[in-house]
């Protein structure tokens, strides 16, 4: 994949501020009816996996700070959002001024760029290992390691191969009027490249469950991890 026109896609995205719902522009669903559904179900499953209630979180690839909204709509403590659309960023930074959300910092970064200096209850990956070469994904995840508090966890949200590793490299996209890119790996893949960082897979599921009209496409699924790092295992 071409990371330059991936950025490319995703700038381009957050200059359809007026043209789309806010929480489209990032989740790339364009359709009222499913944007409504993927919105209340995704919420439902997320937050049935985490509590942010008074958590220090951390959001990789936090779009215009969809998620980083709803965890401070349920109480946590702090979040530090970052993404690596310089548009994006700056929708985000205004919609925290907006909503008077001062727990929300938005940094301009690339995920596996971004030095992180402190611990987090909550590492929420959002929509982002899709969009990342084998080797970034590899430099993100050892920045991760030792980045969790002793009762921590890295929550990943994203897309995953059904059967085998399925990749689209500047394909057009007819739904959304623009060339994309985007690298499926299977669920397995997910836990071996976590595993080889220090981090144990707890639980893993599809995020809307078979027959649902948003399981759209027969090669891939949105997909929710959860993993702990090694150490942590049973506290």
């Amino acid at each position: 994949m071409d990371e330059s026109k991936i950025k490319k896609f995703w700038e381009a995205r957050g200059q359809k501020i007026q043209d789309l719902p806010f929480e489209s522009l990032a989740n790339l669903e364009e359709d009222p009816n499913n944007l409504e559904l993927k919105i209340k179900d995704e919420q439902s499953k997320v937050f049935s996996w985490l509590d942010p209630y008074d958590k220090s979180i951390l959001d990789l690839g936090a779009g215009i700070g969809q998620w980083a909204f709803r965890f401070h709509d349920r109480g946590a403590k702090k979040v530090d959002a970052v993404e690596c659309s310089k548009s994006f960023v700056d929708i985000g930074r205004a919609g925290a001024v907006s909503r008077n959300a001062s727990s929300i910092e938005f940094f301009h970064s690339d995920a596996q760029s971004y030095n992180i200096n402190e611990k987090y209850d909550i590492i929420f990956v959002s929509g982002l290992f899709v969009y990342l070469t084998d080797d970034n994904a590899k430099q993100l995840l050892r920045n991760l390691s030792n980045s969790l508090t002793s009762t921590g966890k890295v929550v990943v949200r994203d897309g995953t191969a059904v059967v085998n590793a399925y990749e689209l490299n500047n394909v057009y996209s007819e739904h959304l009027d623009a060339h994309y890119s985007a690298t499926y790996r299977t669920p397995e893949r997910y836990k071996e490249l976590f595993s080889n960082f220090g981090f144990q897979c707890l639980r893993n599921e599809n995020m809307f469950a078979e027959g649902h009209p948003l399981n759209k496409y027969p090669e891939t699924r949105l997909h929710l991890f959860e993993f702990v790092e090694t150490g942590s295992v049973g506290n």
